[in-house]
């Protein structure tokens, strides 16, 4: 869901309005594509002059979170981070050092397959997976 009027239509279907602070939420996961937690939402607003205040931040992430526009991803530092909800399953290369996160795909077959291994081997059912890489990016590897 990446091109903001097929989030609006998503927003109308769901008979939420389209308030400014709406508005510049979905603005903002579009114009980005890594994950944003609600620091870095707060700043990016702030520097918009939309002044809104942290709950109300909290309060649209949960509304379209719930609606399936924007997912929840951890990242490994306990900070809920959240980006757009997207139809292709992917994962995420994290630099420790300057924070930067890129996506990356995989062979989802490989990784779904050992998925299935396990759950019957360890006689677990798995509802969903987050896998994530910490290192370093080519940028801090060269400082």
């Amino acid at each position: 869901m990446k091109y903001r009027e097929e989030i609006f239509a998503v927003l109308r279907f769901h008979k939420l309005r389209l308030t400014k602070t709406r508005q510049a939420v979905v603005e903002l996961f579009v114009r980005n594509e890594t994950p944003l937690s609600v620091p870095d939402i707060l700043l990016a607003l702030h520097k918009r002059q939309a002044g809104v205040n942290k709950t109300t931040v909290y309060r649209e992430l949960e509304r379209l979170q719930a609606i399936g526009v924007l997912e929840p991803v951890q990242l490994g530092d306990r900070k809920q981070y959240y980006e757009l909800a997207s139809r292709k399953h992917h994962h995420h290369l994290v630099c420790l050092q300057c924070e930067r996160v890129e996506d990356i795909d995989m062979d989802e077959a490989v990784l779904f397959a050992e998925e299935r291994k396990w759950s019957r081997e360890k006689h677990f059912i798995i509802l969903r997976h987050s896998l994530e890489f910490f290192g370093l990016c080519r940028q801090c590897q060269a400082a």
